[in-house]
């Protein structure tokens, strides 16, 4: 064991099941990384409690030693040293339950995406799932959640109908709209301030077929693939779309039409049959001939085959935002920000056109994250394999955080804030301090810890 770790930590090994790793252990190095490699978080210990007594005690030896509590199913969203915390791997909580008829899911907190859309096959049901199998649900929901069905349904976190939890004084906790108004609002979209989150329950939506997938493009015609993009999502407000501009390596492992490519990819999801969905199909084609063409009809559980993200973890600097003014001038010049990013290893940025549900609808003033008025979000990343490459990020950066700059807009979905940026980016004045004020009720001592604390 550690000298310096508290005997109440220590005592864990002891005291539950679960496995409870020190920084002294062979298996920390492991048992402590972050999804994105690049940051180096130590906690005090890492701990998988079995279940939610375990997490009661894990929360009262903590207490006891001066130390915070913070929770990573799989370490998406780190971004900080976790210096003084004990980190809770919630694991073992791996439920999955879907009511068919009253169209909700119960998921546990360990339970990642995937999973969850194999299980929903068949029913004739999406979750508001994001693009990528490997991120958790719960994390994923209770920060805002972006999906491809959100112009349709709204955030994801508007679709959380309950949260159980165990909060700072070690009570287990049920929370619902009736049962604790305030502290409903704040968890759906504020995060894991409020408590070790243990499950989550939500909504369910309608959609017996699906259609879309990926088109690829050469970059020359990067400009009308973005215009062609927000020409559906103005004229669909319920169509999801990716639109994405990327430099692939020259790597064996691509497919030989991307391999040292810069393109621009448009991806989409359409409720709806491949009949249904020719317009969109069309328009899209219509830009000029693809590198690679994956349009398809496609059930819930090959969502993720959409956007095909990489699903093991990698070291990036990520960046979001959100943006207004999207026209075909507005296309150039963020064109224009990406290849100067490119130039000093800049690897990908996607634009989602927002709008639809998650601009209006029934559940914008119920949760922490409301209505977003902003046109479209940012997501970027430039990959850190080397110090050097790290240290070169924020130069990569840059030209779009100008750009952002130059077309400010209101709102950001906190699940896509990245390197530099907080709470304060995503949230108001109004809503920082009614967050403060459930966290000074629910959590007094701040024993409770996000990968973003509330500005002070």
């Amino acid at each position: 064991m550690s000298s310096s770790t508290p005997s109440a930590i220590t005592d864990l090994e002891s005291t539950i099941t679960g496995a409870v790793v020190l920084p002294d252990d062979p298996a920390y190095d492991v048992a402590r990384s972050a999804w994105n490699l690049t940051v180096d978080q130590r906690p005090a210990a890492v701990v998988t409690p079995a279940d939610a007594d375990e997490v009661r005690a894990v929360l009262a030896a903590a207490a006891a030693s001066g130390l915070g509590v913070t929770v990573q199913p799989n370490g998406h969203g780190a971004n900080g040293s976790l210096e003084g915390v004990v980190l809770i791997r919630p694991t073992a909580f791996d439920e999955i339950t879907i009511d068919q008829d009253a169209r909700t899911a119960r998921v546990g907190a360990g339970v990642n995406w995937g999973r969850v859309l194999t299980a929903l096959d068949g029913t004739g049901l999406v979750a508001l799932a994001g693009s990528n199998p490997e991120v958790n649900t719960v994390g994923y929901s209770i920060g805002g959640g972006h999906s491809m069905f959100s112009r349709s349904f709204g955030l994801a976190s508007r679709s959380v109908t309950a949260v159980e939890l165990v909060d700072a004084g070690g009570e287990a906790r049920r929370v619902t709209a009736e049962s604790d108004p305030e502290l409903f609002w704040a968890v759906r979209g504020g995060g894991g301030l409020f408590g070790v989150i243990t499950a989550v329950e939500f909504a369910l939506h309608p959609a017996d077929a699906l259609f879309g997938g990926s088109i690829v493009f050469p970059i020359s015609v990067g400009i009308d693939a973005l215009v062609a993009g927000f020409d559906l999502a103005e004229t669909d407000p319920r169509l999801g779309l990716d639109i994405s501009l990327a430099r692939f390596p020259d790597m064996p492992q691509l497919p030989p039409p991307l391999r040292g490519q810069t393109i621009a990819s448009v991806a989409f999801v359409h409720i709806g049959d491949e009949a249904s969905a020719a317009p969109i199909v069309d328009r899209l084609r219509s830009i000029g001939t693809p590198l690679l063409d994956g349009l398809t009809s496609f059930t819930i559980g090959g969502l993720a085959a959409v956007a095909a993200e990489p699903t093991d973890p990698m070291p990036t600097v990520d960046w979001g935002g959100t943006v207004d003014g999207f026209d075909r001038a507005t296309a150039t010049e963020f064109v224009g920000a990406f290849l100067a990013g490119v130039e000093g290893g800049l690897s990908r940025v996607s634009v989602r056109p927002l709008g639809g549900a998650i601009a209006a609808g029934p559940e914008v003033d119920d949760a922490a994250v409301g209505a977003i008025g902003a046109q479209a979000l940012i997501s970027s990343g430039v990959l850190a394999f080397t110090p050097e490459m790290a240290a070169g990020a924020d130069a990569a950066l840059e030209p779009l955080r100008r750009f952002a700059a130059a077309h400010p807009a209101t709102g950001m979905v906190p699940t896509f804030l990245g390197s530099g940026t907080g709470l304060a980016d995503a949230f108001d004045v109004v809503a920082l301090d009614r967050l403060r004020a459930v966290k000074d009720r629910v959590d007094p001592s701040g024993l409770i810890r996000s990968n973003r604390a509330l500005p002070a």
